[in-house]
């Protein structure tokens, strides 16, 4: 037999930067893979891999504004070129540009990185070949570094941070006489729809990566936050777009420059202690809402190392230790935040709910306990007997779901929904019944929540996830 053995493949949520593996500034990355279940129910075909309606809705269809009525002879992307304004810096036409929504701000410099959406068009096709909208991913890149094609470089350095341009972009700045077969064929035209999403000027940041651990520590600290900067601000983008691991990475490891960087005078130090504190307070976030208690406790504590009566960290350290079931401790940092911001409503909300989990605790607890203690040490024959029969009626008893279970659960999905500071919820298996969890997956779906499994034999969890998860953004 002549059959190979395939290693599986594992896919992750969000993909994770060389350039943080590389980093000797960080321990690691911290990432999410798909589960077994939903890897295997992805479909295989990528004719059938975006909704139709998606493809239908990034249709092109030209306008009357675009074309010349009275040119029969031209192609539609020559006429649409004569309206158009050459962007390419030898003004050979090779990359076209129509304005189609205005952005603010400075044009984007030299060496940033961006984010854009796209839509690309071959002529005659009014369906994209290729699209990052479709993807629902946008692609991010290095302006004037050459990881486009050259008419991307000429076409995206020209736009300002929210602006949307069409652009043309002739064979010679695209993909050249051989194209990129099968998708693009020779010499083609090519049209791009794109908007610049954002950008973090890089400027001075890859020089400071590129240098000895020694020479890092002798940088000036104004050019240490500039490096500051761009990592924070590339972390707020993966924070805004859900990408929390990646978001978490990237405030680490501005704190770690931070850290480790010498500082001259008492200014300094007093700048530095406060940027850090507002990555430590991001880290914190990042944990709490990926439902990670310990490292969220961590970083919440190095805040208040810096800040002893920061509200924000405190209410985070107390959310960190409700989280773990820690209530008296986790109402203690709530009723300092409190002593701070006494109308805070999230703070107010918290600690209400904090007395309602307690209480359901307790009732559980009880009843744990009392059937631990009520088992019997010895059994005669007869009592084996009735013993297995209780358990065979304790089996059939699991498929089963009681109704104060099923409305414990669906109050706390509710509150799942209703709080925009969590994620996710877990459910650990070990302690339900096979009704419990059935339970639990039907009262998620007819939420309209999603359930996925995690880990394995005694630390398997369930975990409840929200469709459409709004979150702002944090220091």
């Amino acid at each position: 037999m002549n059959d190979k053995y395939e290693e599986p493949t594992v896919r992750l949520y969000d993909g994770i930067d060389l350039n943080d593996l590389r980093d000797p500034n960080t321990d690691g990355v911290t990432f999410e893979v798909v589960p077994d279940d939903q890897q295997q129910a992805e479909p295989r075909n990528n004719n059938n891999y975006f909704d139709a309606e998606q493809v239908f809705q990034n249709f092109y269809t030209t306008t009357d504004s675009d074309l010349d009525e009275d040119d029969d002879n031209s192609t539609p992307f020559e006429q649409m070129c004569r309206k158009m304004e050459d962007v390419c810096p030898n003004k050979d036409g090779g990359v076209m540009k129509k304005l189609l929504q205005p952005g603010s701000g400075c044009v984007v410099p030299a060496g940033s990185v961006v984010r854009v959406h796209y839509n690309g068009f071959l002529e005659y096709n009014d369906e994209p070949y290729d699209s990052s909208r479709l993807r629902n991913q946008p692609h991010k890149f290095r302006l004037g570094e050459g990881e486009v094609i050259d008419g991307w470089d000429y076409a995206v350095s020209t736009m300002k941070k929210g602006e949307l341009s069409r652009f043309i972009i002739k064979p010679l700045y695209a993909y050249g006489s051989y194209g990129c077969p099968p998708r693009i064929p020779e010499n083609a035209t090519i049209m791009y729809e794109i908007e610049l999403l954002s950008f973090v000027e890089h400027a001075g940041v890859d020089d400071f990566f590129s240098m000895t651990e020694e020479e890092k520590r002798n940088v000036d600290f104004e050019d240490i936050k500039k490096v500051y900067k761009a990592e924070t601000k590339e972390g707020h983008q993966f924070f805004d777009s859900q990408q929390l691991p990646r978001a978490f990475n990237k405030y680490r490891k501005a704190a770690k420059i931070l850290e480790d960087c010498r500082l001259k005078n008492e200014k300094e130090e007093k700048e530095q202690q406060s940027l850090l504190l507002k990555l430590y307070l991001n880290m914190a976030v990042c944990c709490v809402k990926l439902n990670h208690s310990g490292q969220a406790i961590t970083y919440s504590r190095k805040a208040l190392q810096i800040e002893r009566d920061s509200a924000k960290a405190l209410y985070l350290m107390g959310k960190a230790l409700h989280q773990k079931c820690e209530f008296d401790e986790a109402r203690d940092y709530y009723k300092r935040a409190q002593k701070w911001k006494p109308q805070d409503q999230d703070i107010n909300a918290q600690l209400e709910k904090l007395e309602k989990d307690m209480a359901r605790f307790h009732l559980v607890e009880k009843k744990m306990y009392a059937k631990m203690f009520s088992k019997p040490v010895e059994q005669t024959a007869d009592e084996k007997a009735k013993e297995d029969a209780r358990i065979e009626k304790a089996k059939e008893k699991s498929l089963k779901c009681s109704k104060e279970f099923e409305e414990l659960v669906r109050n706390r999905l509710q509150e799942f929904i209703q709080d925009p500071d969590l994620m996710e919820l877990p459910f650990p298996k070990i302690n339900l019944t096979v009704g419990e969890i059935a339970c639990i997956l039907e009262a998620a779906d007819d939420l309209g929540l999603i359930h996925r499994e995690y880990g394995s034999g005694q630390n398997t969890q369930i975990k409840i996830l929200k469709r459409n998860p709004q979150a702002q953004a944090h220091g």
